[in-house]
């Protein structure tokens, strides 16, 4: 995926022939290098094949970049962020991935469930339609909102690379590690002053807890942590001095496995035993990745115990006014008014309208229609003329408005949208464009 969304990045950019022949170079210098990983060489051999097939190094061309992108919301507030970002991982993306999956009937649904494209394209989507200015963009890359109390990091992972290549950034932030979040919740007022440095964490403690540690009192301190990064940590020694501190080495990454009906997750549990003696007493429920599992069993590997967990519901967040992204049904209706209000002025007919497929929008490309020829003219229109047009245009649009929202302001030719602003010197028609056109897109038409 990262190497999808990089390759998108850099043909939106349009290089030349001689940019593409040093990246070939570079790549086949690459692959060759010994230390390279399985995945990263696999990674880039597909650019590789894909620059092969394309012909980019003879023949650049940018048809498989996506245009740019129309990045114009404002932003949403900033201490909203962590919020905002939560529920885009959490709650609208899983939905955005299977109304794609459900629409692309060609794509079969793989047994390990979502491929990272998909996952990835659905996100795509979901940000486009949101039209995050570029700061906000920038604001979804801040370290601090990638917690493991909140976010999925593969999840997180993914969307770095979706949001980088919106941004047309090729060089990528490097990933945190921290925050980190301990299994045993009761450890976790520790945990938020725990310090990372190389490849270990140091959780602070206080004497009293590590004298409890050397008598060997039972305690949770030995608890797994997760950091930000997905990997889960383990305690490996109590450090003793001015400060003490539990010290703790890196395990693997954990992934969601979403191949059953319901995803699961297999955590490490710091006790390992060989054999349980009686009933084996598991915990009701973990937190963990912003979501609610259920231990449905242990699992011994002969190195450790297995903690398997089921998902049972997204933990809610806190409900700050967060504006949604519009459903994908509503874009694709005023994204094809506005390809109908082009071929018809194009053609100078109204029949690309008559034939739109939302028979409801018919009456309003009209209105839209007769306020582009109105303004369209070689000499000005009369001010009572532009009046009514918009009105008739607000009355039609009423009739839409609950279920799809206003008319984008992008769906106006760009004359139209130069002869509207042209006129912000009446404060009527100044009030009428603010009233009939999306807020979230219109540039601010305010009467001198």
């Amino acid at each position: 995926m990262l190497a999808s969304y990089w390759l998108k990045t850099v043909c939106r950019v349009e290089h030349k022939r001689a940019w593409w022949q040093l990246m070939d170079g570079l790549l086949k210098q690459a692959v060759r290098e010994e230390a390279l990983d399985a995945p990263s060489r696999e990674a880039l051999v597909a650019i590789q094949e894909w620059m092969v097939r394309s012909d980019m190094v003879n023949n650049p061309t940018t048809e498989a970049a996506s245009p740019p992108l129309q990045l114009s919301r404002a932003n949403p507030p900033r201490e909203t962020m962590a919020s905002y970002l939560a529920r885009l991982l959490n709650e609208w993306l899983p939905a955005e991935v299977a109304r794609l999956l459900i629409e692309d009937t060609e794509t079969a649904i793989p047994p390990e469930g979502p491929s990272a494209l998909a996952i990835g394209r659905a996100m795509e989507r979901l940000l486009t339609r949101e039209h995050l200015s570029r700061e906000a963009l920038e604001m979804l890359l801040q370290p601090e909102l990638l917690s493991p109390h909140s976010v999925y990091p593969a999840d997180a992972e993914m969307m770095r690379d979706v949001v980088l290549a919106l941004l047309g950034r090729t060089e990528a932030p490097v990933f945190p590690v921290m925050p980190a979040a301990a299994l045993a919740h009761d450890l976790n007022p520790m945990v938020r002053h725990a310090s990372c440095g190389g490849e270990e964490i140091q959780v602070p403690i206080s004497e009293a807890q590590a004298w409890q540690i050397l008598q060997g009192a039972p305690m949770h301190i030995a608890s797994i942590l997760v950091t930000a990064d997905g990997r889960w940590w383990e305690p490996e020694k109590l450090q003793s001095g001015e400060k003490h501190s539990i010290v703790y080495k890196p395990g693997g990454r954990l992934r969601i496995d979403r191949s059953a009906e319901h995803a699961r997750l297999s955590v490490p549990w710091p006790e390992t035993r060989v054999r349980w003696s009686g009933a084996v007493q598991l915990p009701e429920s973990v937190e963990l990745f912003a979501r609610e599992w259920r231990a449905v069993s242990w699992e011994l590997d002969g190195e450790r115990a297995w903690l398997n967990l089921e998902f049972m519901r997204v933990r809610q967040q806190a409900q700050e006014r967060l504006r949604r992204s519009r459903p994908a049904f509503v874009d694709m209706a005023w994204a094809a008014l506005e390809n109908a209000l082009a071929l018809a002025i194009a053609q100078k007919s109204g029949e690309p309208i008559e034939h739109l497929r939302r028979t409801e929008f018919i009456p309003l490309g009209r209105a839209l229609l007769g306020l582009a020829e109105l303004l369209g003219r070689h000499w000005p229109p009369k001010r009572e003329a532009v009046l009514r047009q918009l009105r008739a245009v607000r009355y039609l649009e009423a009739q839409l408005v609950e279920e799809y929202g206003r008319v984008p302001w992008k769906a106006l030719p760009g004359a139209v949208q130069s002869n509207l602003l042209k006129r912000r010197d009446h404060r009527e028609i100044a009030e009428l464009v603010n009233q009939v056109f999306d807020e979230a897109q219109t540039p601010p038409l305010r009467a001198a």
